[in-house]
């Protein structure tokens, strides 16, 4: 069985510094967008393994790997609460919503979140903090 992965979601600035730091912890992890154009740009900063999900699709398949943790960077409510949805399905281990708005918790935790963090900050590395770094 493959090594479990942490699987992060977004494309803002903050996510794109969790995903540095995940590269420079060699922390295994995955990707999931919705669009090629994101797909691009995250290969562009050195995410090697990228899932593209059709999020308005009844059924998605569920991965060939572990997933260990989820981390959602919020862009909207509707998208944040799709992925989340859609990742419940696949792990038991903590799913994390990072937001910049004062949304609802209530909706987040309601459909699985188990934390759900507010931050104006952009760098995002204390996410990581009880984390061993990779081989």
């Amino acid at each position: 069985m493959n090594k479990e992965r942490i699987a992060v979601v977004g494309s803002s600035e903050a996510c794109i510094n969790f995903i540095r730091q995940l590269l420079y912890r060699k922390l295994p992890f995955t990707v999931l967008t919705n669009n090629k154009q994101e797909a691009k740009r995250l290969h562009a900063i050195g995410a090697s393994s990228i899932i593209q999900i059709q999020t308005g699709a009844a059924k998605i398949a569920i991965p060939e790997f572990a997933v260990q943790d989820v981390y959602i960077f919020e862009s909207s409510l509707a998208l944040s609460c799709r992925y989340l949805q859609i990742c419940r399905q696949w792990t038991s281990g903590n799913i994390y919503i990072i937001t910049h708005k004062w949304n609802p918790r209530a909706i987040y935790k309601g459909l699985g979140a188990d934390h759900v963090i507010y931050t104006q900050a952009e760098e995002v590395g204390f996410l990581l903090a009880d984390r061993e770094p990779g081989e």
